[in-house]
């Protein structure tokens, strides 16, 4: 996933300075730290792999020694990464990235996503435990995790699934499931585009 929001930046469909100033504060950051983190992203943009000091400063109008300082957190907390590399004349030169801070964002999408998640299974068995006036057995629990994280079934989709199953004499979470198959089948007939796009946005997110 790293790697698409790298491409996605590349590509300009993505704005790295956006994705800064809307999540450092979430990790570890202080705002001279994220300005600095935005002008080194600028600085690879322009294919200027090296660092001059005094420039710098300037850039984020601190004193020389402040904007050490401000380097060297970011060194520490591992937003910046200094490295050497050998050119194609056999050179030794340095360059560094600022991967790290894609990283964190996508470590922290997967968190939240997944805490919804979650909070939406105990929503949904709550619902399901409330109509069926009785707790659910652990298979059935299975099952919703199976809807909710597998299939991907939204907590609405599977109300309406249990209102329908309910007009049977006898509802029971098989006649649920069924009907979110049924329901997921006839979501696949749609036209080929947007089960591609689907597709693929479950394959990048997973990468």
């Amino acid at each position: 996933m790293r790697h698409i929001l790298k491409k996605l930046i590349d590509d300009n469909v993505l704005d790295f300075k956006g994705l800064v100033l809307k999540y450092y504060h979430k990790f570890d950051l202080n705002e001279r730290e994220a300005i600095a983190l935005i002008k080194l992203h600028t600085l690879l943009e322009e294919k200027q792999q090296i660092i001059k000091p005094k420039k710098f400063a300037q850039w984020l109008a601190t004193s020389p020694a402040e904007t050490e300082k401000i380097l060297n957190n970011l060194i520490t907390k591992g937003y910046l990464n200094i490295h050497l590399y050998e050119d194609d004349d056999g050179k030794e030169r340095e360059s560094f990235n600022v991967d790290y801070f894609l990283i964190k964002v996508v470590e922290h999408l997967k968190h939240d996503y997944e805490t919804q998640q979650k909070n939406d299974t105990s929503i949904v068995i709550d619902f399901l435990e409330d109509m069926f006036k009785q707790p659910l057995s652990q298979l059935d629990y299975e099952t919703v995790k199976q809807w909710i994280f597998e299939e991907e079934f939204d907590i609405d989709m599977i109300k309406d699934a249990t209102y329908q199953a309910f007009e049977n004499k006898q509802p029971s979470l098989r006649q649920i499931d069924h009907i979110l198959v049924n329901q997921l089948k006839d979501a696949e007939k749609k036209p080929a585009s947007n089960k591609d796009a689907l597709k693929d946005f479950h394959r990048i997110w997973e990468e």
